[in-house]
């Protein structure tokens, strides 16, 4: 569990200050539609997807598309609450002596969007607080007794566990039931058409915020980074242009520099040569590893080999090949 860091506020994200939406296969533009579509109302929204598959991003297109562009965009870590943060951080406080109050949270994003990071780490207090504040629409400051009024947007964002959290009791199933519209978050897996427009997205952002020459990049790196598991999602991929970009010399990026070891094919080692040669050598290569394995049962082999026992018989045959 993340507790570390703090509540952030900008104050407002309007689409063109917004990072361009990337996706052309077939999740990416479900997303995009979906955002398109739920950006237009008030309801709150629960985001769920993997860590890293960039549900952050999401809740920001929501915001940046919507009616409520103009009003800031909060970030809560759910996850520091109680920690590094406290309820007078959410709701503010006043001194009740007749000093200013300081605001919280929910007074600093007004109509704008508050998304609720880490949605399933919150206390079970804080469940109940914003339980309460979302279903009243209103909340005190902590030494105040006038209610304030809550009009913003929710947006939450979970790992994909969060169904069953909630059925076994652990979080609050009144809460959970408080966010009429869910948004799955596609992995980085379903996405793998879209890899090469994000490398080079994130590639030229790294760039430009460290005032750096964008390196070439090579067509054969590709290969595998669309092989790869990506099991940190997006946040992964852009963890790993940036290491490229800080490894490469010559101004240009280089496959050795990936930060996971590349698959090779098995046939590398193999230099370009008469291509007949080639397929005979890999033949002989194939039949002796096969017969090794069967003790020189030709039956097995060919059935390992997937050819008739006949041809088998030829091959050896024709290459000469000696039972060893």
């Amino acid at each position: 569990m993340y507790k570390g860091g703090c509540s952030k506020i900008s104050s407002h994200t309007g689409e063109n200050q917004l990072a361009p939406f990337v996706g052309n296969c077939g999740a990416a533009k479900k997303l995009y539609r979906a955002i398109r579509r739920l950006a237009k109302g008030d309801e709150h929204i629960l985001i769920t997807g993997d860590f890293g598959s960039g549900k952050t991003y999401s809740a920001r297109c929501l915001h940046a598309f919507g009616p409520r562009d103009k009003y800031p965009f909060a970030v809560l870590n759910c996850a520091a609450l109680g920690y590094t943060l406290d309820k007078g951080d959410v709701v503010g406080r006043t001194q009740g002596d007749g000093s200013p109050a300081t605001d919280g949270l929910l007074q600093r994003v007004g109509e704008g969007v508050l998304f609720l990071d880490h949605f399933t780490d919150l206390a079970p207090e804080y469940q109940l607080l914003f339980a309460t504040i979302l279903q009243r629409g209103k909340y005190k400051q902590i030494g105040g007794a006038t209610d304030l009024p809550f009009k913003a947007r929710v947006i939450a964002s979970a790992n994909s566990s969060i169904l069953r959290v909630v059925r076994s009791g652990e979080f609050n199933g009144e809460l959970f039931s408080l966010f009429e519209y869910s948004l799955v978050q596609p992995t980085l897996k379903e996405r793998r058409q879209d890899i090469p427009e994000l490398l080079l997205l994130f590639l030229k952002e790294y760039c430009e915020e460290n005032q750096l020459e964008v390196p070439a990049v090579p067509a054969e790196i590709f290969e595998p980074l669309l092989e790869y598991e990506w099991h940190g999602n997006i946040k992964e991929l852009k963890n790993c242009v940036a290491n490229l970009v800080v490894m490469s010399r010559n101004g240009q990026l280089y496959q050795d520099h990936l930060p996971f070891e590349v698959k090779r094919n098995p046939l590398d080692f193999l230099e370009i040569a008469n291509l007949n040669g080639a397929i005979s050598d890999v033949e002989v290569f194939l039949i002796r590893k096969a017969l090794r394995k069967y003790a020189g049962n030709q039956v097995k082999a060919a059935r390992q080999l997937g050819i008739p026992e006949a041809t088998l018989r030829f091959k050896i045959k024709k290459y000469a090949i000696v039972r060893e």
